[in-house]
């Protein structure tokens, strides 16, 4: 759906739009969307746009900006950008505190609300055996950021998604055990992506070099939450919960299921501690801008975050 539209149509949409009098909100996909209208005023004086990516966020915002449109904002991930200190804000675009919104989630209590939706806390602490769940998730998933980075960095030609909605994802499984949780180790995950790889990418490089450059990158020192991917993590955690643990519960079919948990378990107070609503906050007093919930200002306020 968002293929056929351009940042052209987009914008053009919007500034043809005389109904509306308010502020537009761009962000890249459906679960941006399902997230932020949760805290946005979007009954009265905001519209949520979902236009397919974080290029297309960032040249609507430009294209509305040169045409002098100032009712506008948008919500981007921040990636890799702040492990490679890469500016890639323009004006009225704010990005996630980490590496995206799944993390922002991740870091937040809503991860044991998560969890325990599925499996009890006697269970979890069994199984863990004294670990730390959110550093063992955090472990797994540096393996395969660590893996992404390179891929980035270095053009290697690997694929990690589907090149259609409808696609098969990549098997977690084959380099994760799902039995214990335990990562089998930087071989097997480079085998399992480079396999994947095949016929879904244009040009791989040798899979020696994907394994020299991924060792490069391990002798450095990373924000875990600014390298790991919210998928990722999201993968991980199914794994856990319905492999590991055999959650019974029957809603948890795949990773989009933990998804869609921390988008309900993520509360506004948790939204409130991020240098991305402070952002927002302060962009919306500058432009006399009502974005958020009539109850999301009040609480803001009484927490005393910032002086209003």
């Amino acid at each position: 759906m968002f293929e056929h539209m351009t940042p052209e149509r987009t914008a053009n949409a919007i500034m043809q739009d005389t109904t509306f009098n308010g502020t537009y909100l761009i962000v890249e996909g459906t679960k941006d969307f399902n997230l932020y209208s949760k805290f946005f005023n979007i009954d009265d004086t905001v519209e949520i746009k979902q236009v397919g990516g974080k290029e297309k966020v960032r040249d609507i915002i430009k294209i509305l900006e040169e045409r002098k449109f100032n009712k506008k904002i948008g919500i981007i991930d921040a990636d890799f950008s702040k492990i490679l200190e890469e500016d890639q804000l323009v004006q009225d675009i704010f990005s996630t505190d980490y590496h995206d919104s799944e993390v922002m989630m991740f870091k937040s209590p809503a991860l044991e609300t998560v969890l325990y939706i599925y499996v009890t806390k006697k269970k979890l602490d069994e199984f863990m055996s004294g670990r730390e769940i959110k550093e063992s998730l955090l472990n797994i998933a540096k393996e395969i950021g660590l893996l992404k980075l390179a891929n980035d960095l270095h053009s290697l030609g690997l694929a990690f998604k589907p090149k259609k909605i409808d696609g098969k994802n990549l098997k977690y499984k084959d380099f994760i055990d799902e039995k214990t949780l335990q990562f089998k180790g930087k071989e097997q995950l480079i085998n399992t992506v480079f396999n994947y790889s095949i016929n879904r990418s244009i040009q791989m490089v040798d899979k020696e070099l994907v394994k020299q450059k991924i060792e490069e990158l391990s002798e450095k020192e990373y924000d875990l939450l600014q390298l790991v991917n919210g998928h990722d993590l999201s993968n991980i955690l199914f794994l856990l919960l319905k492999k590991s643990l055999r959650s019974s519960k029957k809603s948890l079919s795949d990773y989009n299921a933990i998804e869609d948990s921390f988008i309900m378990s993520y509360e506004a107070r948790y939204f409130m501690e991020t240098e991305l609503f402070q952002n927002l906050y302060k962009w919306s007093s500058s432009n006399d801008a009502n974005l958020f919930k009539e109850d999301i200002k009040e609480l803001y306020q009484k927490m005393n975050v910032v002086e209003v």
